[in-house]
């Protein structure tokens, strides 16, 4: 009798070394498939004029280059806030609970029966039962699973890179819509100047029609303008309220603290030039979100491809169980098996290949779109780069522009006052006059969104790389 413990104890231990051996056995083994290495591309530096474009900066948050305490707020609020940036967040947990599952070599269950025996003569009730623990164990010699969980990890990352993008989408949204708002103000503000301006012409023509120096005609001209103009402004405060609400609806809120900010006159908001930089191309692969993306997604084809090719190969199945019996507060030990067997792929081999040859297909287009994303990146960061010169060049000529009708405007309903001028005169300084404004507005608006699209078009600092 005082062997059995004995027995047992070199059973457990042959057992334990024998899985050990195994698992040791599995780690050094060879990984079917090819290690993922990340793509590269030629990128030739001429589309970066060095010297001739702006000063480095290393600040993620782009926008602040604006020094708009609004932009500021909408900024980070929505960020938080956004449910398209929410909702993408939610997704990562989702992958984040795929690679903890992925990979993991064990699968098994446990039973537990019971029963109560009542020996009778008023003795306490006696429990017995019995515990059954099962569990199968895949050795991984040629890194099947070792696959799996690379290629769920670039699967997270791609998760990553997709929340990223969303992050920098709504960051161009809501700062190109703010910038839209404020240029809708200024429209609104030349519009009123302009219609000061058109009332003081109808009075000016009225008072001159008294001395026999203008016609019926010319104050039925001054007076339409008046009224054309005051009919123009109600659109253009629609166009205001609708940027304020759709800025508040990118945020993900019904209101935001502080909207009479909104309402205030503010300027338009300038680009900071000086702190954008271009970079060099090697920043542009890893700053693009969605050039991050596209390199996960072919790291996950490359992962699933080595799964494809590591299922032609035989697996080993370790599968054992252990019973315990139970009576009263007693644990004894019960019959337990440990078995080692073969999952050898003969008759579904033709399907198997198949599968390495889908898997090798979803390799060659994931590798396409990295390249195109590549390429279309290139091509947003050079054409957000000479838009950004080019307006820069038209808004200084607008705003000298600007100056030169406004002293034209002033100087002719100086002399159209006296009687010097013709209306004719006066109108045309007024059309010029709105015209220059107009156009100097609207290239402030676009030098400031060439901004932002320089900005998003380097990845925005979003970037995991």
């Amino acid at each position: 009798m005082s062997s059995h413990p004995s027995g047992n104890r070199d059973l457990r231990m042959n057992r334990r070394n024998t899985v050990m051996g195994l698992v040791a056995f599995s780690t050094v083994g060879c990984a079917a498939g090819d290690d993922f290495v990340p793509p590269t591309m030629d990128l030739s530096d001429s589309f970066l004029k060095r010297g001739s474009g702006p000063a480095r900066t290393n600040d993620a948050k782009w926008w602040l280059a604006f020094n708009d305490p609004i932009i500021n707020q909408v900024v980070e609020l929505g960020l938080q806030q956004n449910l398209d940036v929410r909702r993408i967040a939610a997704r990562i947990e989702q992958s984040q609970g795929i690679l903890d599952g992925a990979g993991f070599p064990i699968s098994g269950n446990a039973r537990v029966a019971e029963s109560k025996i009542n020996s009778g003569g008023g003795d306490p009730t006696t429990q017995t039962g019995f515990v059954r623990a099962e569990a199968t164990w895949k050795i991984d010699l040629f890194g099947r699973l070792r696959r799996e969980r690379e290629a769920a990890f670039a699967r997270l990352e791609a998760a990553y890179a997709d929340l990223d993008i969303w992050r920098l989408l709504f960051v161009d949204e809501v700062v190109s819509a703010y910038i839209d708002l404020r240029y809708t103000q200024e429209l609104l503000r030349i519009q009123m100047r302009v219609l000061e301006s058109r009332e003081e012409t109808l009075e000016a023509t009225i008072k001159l029609s008294g001395e026999g120096k203008a016609t019926d005609l010319e104050i039925a001209q001054a007076r339409s303008l008046v009224l054309t103009t005051r009919a123009n402004i109600p659109e253009t405060r629609v166009l205001f309220i609708r940027m304020m609400n759709r800025i508040i609806a990118l945020v993900g809120a019904t209101e935001i603290p502080g909207r009479e900010k909104f309402d205030a006159r503010a300027p338009q908001p300038v680009a900071k030039t000086h702190v954008v930089s271009t970079g060099v191309p090697a920043d542009l692969l890893r700053n693009r979100p969605d050039i991050v993306r596209a390199e996960q997604r072919l790291a996950e084809a490359v992962g699933l491809l080595g799964v494809a090719e590591a299922d032609l190969y035989p697996n080993l199945v370790l599968t054992g169980n252990v019973n315990l019996n139970v009576s009263g507060s007693e644990i004894l030990p019960g019959a337990g098996f440990l078995r080692l067997g073969f999952d050898v792929p003969l008759f579904d081999l033709p399907v198997r290949k198949a599968k390495i040859e889908t898997a090798k297909g979803l390799v060659n287009e994931r590798q396409a779109e990295w390249e195109k994303e590549v390429v279309l990146a290139v091509e947003e960061v050079r054409n957000a780069m000479f838009a950004l010169d080019q307006h820069q060049k038209a808004a200084r000529a607008a705003k000298e522009a600007v100056g030169a009708s406004n002293k034209v405007l002033e100087i002719a309903r100086k002399r159209f006052a006296d009687g010097s001028v013709s209306f004719l005169q006066v109108l045309d300084a007024e059309r010029s006059f709105l015209s220059t404004e107009n156009a100097y507005a609207l290239d402030v608006r676009n030098q400031a969104i060439d901004f932002v699209d320089l900005n998003v078009a380097l990845g925005g600092s979003f970037g995991r790389g």
